[in-house]
Order: structure tokens, then C-alpha cells, then sequence
């Protein structure tokens, strides 16, 4: 019998201490996690603060670059050779009477809203019909 206090008292200092080892593991992770969500706030707010810098110099660099003589003057060469290009495209495509994807469009614009009426009208017939 006194084996059996003593095995018995040894298993309930087993227990009581893995109890206090689950109770010392909560309260270490619940400070863990606190202190990795304060350092992910933390980094968040640099991060965003970062990018809102970064953001502002773009923009800055952005309107002085398009301030640029050389810039304007290449822009409106792009420009130009735009025009001329759609202008050679369209008098290709007029010379082999071919529609442009303009005039096609248009078309198109044009064909649903006959259908829509042709679909009304079909409608109203049906109805006066019934």
C-alpha cells in the first residue's frame, strides 16, 4: 500500500506539472501572438506608408517628365503617325471596298436597332392577333 501512495502521488505531480507546462505554453503563445500581430501592424503601416511615397514621387517624376520638350515633341509625333497611319488604312480599305471596323460598328449600331424595332413590331402583331 505505501507503493501506492508514493506511485500515486508521483503521478499526480506528473500531472499538476504538465498542467502547469499546458498553462505556461497558452500564456507564452497568447504573447507570441500578440507580439506578432503588433509587428505585422507595424510593418503594414510602413509598407503603406511606403507606398503612398512611392506613389507621390511617381506621380511627380510622371508630370515633370510629360513637361518635357523632347517628351511633348515625341507624343505628338506618335500622334501624327497615328493619323496618318489610320488615314493610309482607311483609303487602302476604300480603294479595295472593303469596310473599316468603324464602318462595321456602325453597322452593327444600326442592325440591332432594326432588330429591336422588328422585334417590337412582331410583338405588337401577335398581340393585336390574340
Amino acid at each position: 500500500m505505501p507503493q501506492e501512495n508514493i506511485l500515486q502521488e508521483g503521478v499526480d505531480r506528473v500531472r499538476e506539472a504538465v498542467s502547469t507546462i499546458e498553462d505556461d505554453l497558452q500564456r507564452v503563445q497568447k504573447r507570441v501572438e500578440k507580439k506578432v500581430n503588433s509587428r505585422r501592424k507595424s510593418i503594414e503601416k510602413q509598407l503603406k506608408a511606403r507606398r503612398k511615397d512611392f506613389e507621390k514621387q511617381t506621380q511627380k517624376q510622371l508630370t515633370q517628365l510629360r513637361k518635357n520638350s523632347v517628351v511633348k515633341r515625341a507624343s505628338g509625333l506618335v500622334d501624327d503617325a497615328a493619323k496618318q497611319l489610320e488615314q493610309t488604312v482607311d483609303n487602302v480599305l476604300e480603294a479595295f471596298q472593303i469596310a473599316s471596323q468603324r464602318d462595321v460598328k456602325r453597322i452593327d449600331r444600326k442592325l440591332n436597332q432594326i432588330n429591336r424595332k422588328l422585334k417590337s413590331l412582331e410583338k405588337a402583331s401577335t398581340q393585336n392577333a390574340a
